[in-house]
């Protein structure tokens, strides 16, 4: 609840806006904001990012033990036990401790966020755990099939929910936006199974899907008894969501001193539509990496920023208005100017344009170009070096047209291989 109540102040609304952006500054110089907050930002950054109901490691050891247990949690989501969670709570609790310290100091920056935007939307807070299993809590994060961000949304779905998705504005790497769509998703899927874990499951494998497990379940209204039915993907999804919740609450891999005690208070700050986000980074000091807190600007040119707001630390905010001019005059945006480190986003075709021609199984299309596309589905045992032998191409050419960070693939991927045409 203090955490409620204090993080009100910064986010305002669904445009996210910020008092401290509006409040007159004076001329001379004697009204310093960064001085007046200093005790809020104290106030604000004692309050915990996470914490765990309990960590002393006391064993459940039945199923009844199990929900016992959840139930101090608190939440409106069932947390019921299974042989599935079972399973997912041995295979959390083997990762290394690297994994957990990433992960909670990853937690201390988010959780703030998601809690507070998950709240304002009468959303159980724990729901903030599917991030976890969706993105490590990685706005940057990019799967094989395209989903991106903290929450993962795939493209067609996030333009299907308004978000923009393209050069120059990604919104499924805004920390805000994206939590807030991802809020609009579960409230949909919750109005239509009245179901948390059903809802859960959705966020998986889309409402449909779990709509036709329902009906070739007999119409069966326990999730657990729907559960052979749905996709095989998911039937791990909501035993994973539940596997982390325990193992985040009442394990000793839930407590870590160094980042759970305090949290980094992150304000949505007010800007001028005319700033290059790198050179606001540059004139409050790069440590606060400003670049790194708004991934959704590609080019960071602040114009395509929400309501003219973005996150900033604190400190950083309160620094950046006592010094607007300044900044302002500091940070003017270049629009001849492209990052050097920006990938353009690959384009997910809506259909089969006229003119391509799709051969059986095989996935090969031919444009009646100079070029020809070949989308590859990997097969049982294959490799990247395999394919790329199999197509007379390279594994650095695959990787580059499928944005490929690392020699992984898997069964049923479908890569592009780009070949000339002969004759």
């Amino acid at each position: 609840m203090m955490r409620s109540f204090f993080l009100s102040v910064l986010f305002l609304g669904s445009s996210v806006t910020t008092a401290f952006a509006q409040a007159p500054l004076d001329p001379e110089g004697g009204n310093h904001i960064s001085r007046i907050d200093s005790l809020t930002q104290i106030l604000l950054g004692n309050i915990p990012s996470h914490s765990p109901v309990g960590h002393d490691e006391a064993r459940y050891r039945n199923g009844r033990e199990f929900e016992a247990m959840m139930s101090q949690i608190g939440s409106t989501i069932p947390f019921e036990y299974h042989r599935m969670v079972e399973q997912h709570i041995r295979y959390f609790m083997g990762y290394g401790e690297g994994y957990f310290n990433q992960i909670h100091e990853r937690m201390k920056l988010y959780f703030p966020i998601f809690e507070e935007i998950l709240d304002k939307n009468g959303l159980p807070t724990e729901l903030k755990y599917i991030s976890v299993i969706e993105s490590n809590l990685n706005p940057s994060a990019v799967s094989w099939c395209g989903a991106t961000g903290l929450w993962q949304f795939m493209p067609y779905t996030g333009k299907l929910m308004g978000m923009r998705i393209g050069y120059p504005c990604d919104d499924r790497k805004s920390i805000v936006e994206s939590t807030q769509k991802a809020c609009e998703y579960f409230a949909n899927s919750q109005s239509i199974f009245n179901n948390w874990l059903m809802s859960i499951a959705s966020y998986n494998c889309g409402p449909g899907n779990v709509q036709k497990a329902i009906r070739r379940s007999g119409g069966k209204t326990n999730f657990w008894e729907v559960l052979p039915f749905l996709p095989k993907e998911t039937q791990n999804y909501v035993p994973k969501f539940i596997a982390v919740a325990y193992v985040l609450n009442f394990t000793e891999k839930g407590k870590n001193a160094v980042h759970n005690d305090q949290s980094i208070v992150l304000a949505p700050t007010k800007i001028d539509s005319t700033m290059h986000l790198g050179k606001i980074n540059e004139y409050l000091g790069t440590h606060h990496n400003l670049v790194g807190l708004n991934q959704e600007l590609l080019n960071q040119n602040t114009d395509m920023a929400h309501g003219s707001v973005i996150l900033m630390p604190y400190n950083a905010s309160m620094q950046f208005i006592d010094r607007f001019d300044s900044a302002a005059a500091f940070a003017k945006y270049n629009h001849n100017v492209i990052p050097t480190n920006y990938r353009a986003p690959y384009a997910y075709p809506k259909s089969v344009p006229r003119g391509v021609q799709v051969a059986g199984s095989t996935g090969v299309s031919t444009a009646r170009t100079g070029s020809m596309r070949v989308v590859h589905v990997v097969r049982r045992g294959q490799t990247l070096s395999a394919i790329a032998k199999t197509h007379g191409v390279t594994v650095t050419q695959i990787k580059t047209w499928n944005h490929l960070r690392s020699n992984s693939i898997q069964v049923g991927q479908r890569l592009i291989i780009q070949k000339t045409r002969r004759g």
